[in-house]
């Protein structure tokens, strides 16, 4: 899988694409690890997911699957946020021809231990940081906790996942199409 910081991927996936790229890393795994994104696919499946829309029922409005860019000051102030989890997993997985599909999405506690038909993102935090990093999970609940960690999208670490803690976990229902 490709790091969010390549710089190819471009300015807004590099500072906002973790869950994106965790996503996007789910889906390889989906594979067994024999099939693997370009910069090329990632850039497209980001900007078509950027297009593509769905209708929410909690409060019937229609989003992107993928937020568009906004600035603040000069710099990106988001242009990466996921709202719909399922479709851009499932498109991805149609770019990446695999037979695996998305069926179910939802957030967790952290000391959720994910099924079979499983795969978790971690929610990363850590003092002093109002956010939060994405990171794609083990399954596992481990000690030291980063050992639950399967890909962090940030090359060499990111700072949530040295010294940081979960605070949630989000869950994604794969199946055989």
């Amino acid at each position: 899988m490709k790091f969010q910081t390549n710089e190819e991927l471009g300015l807004f996936i590099n500072h906002w694409g973790c869950f994106f790229c965790s996503i996007l890393e789910k889906v390889e795994k989906s594979t067994g690890w024999t099939r693997h994104f370009t910069n090329e696919n990632i850039v497209g499946i980001y900007v078509y997911c950027m297009k593509q829309t769905s209708l929410y029922k909690e409060n019937n409005t229609i989003k992107p699957w993928i937020s568009a860019e906004k600035w603040e000051n000069g710099k990106p102030s988001d242009g990466c946020f996921v709202w719909d989890t399922m479709s851009v997993y499932n498109y991805a997985a149609e770019q990446l021809e695999t037979v695996w599909r998305c069926t179910g999405y939802r957030k967790v506690d952290k000391l959720y231990i994910p099924c079979a038909s499983e795969e978790e993102i971690l929610e990363l935090g850590r003092n002093g940081y109002k956010g939060s990093h994405f990171v794609a999970g083990t399954n596992k609940i481990c000690h030291p906790w980063q050992n639950e960690i399967e890909f962090d999208p940030i090359e060499d670490g990111s700072q949530c996942a040295k010294t940081g803690f979960i605070k949630s976990k989000r869950i994604l229902t794969v199946e055989v199409a």
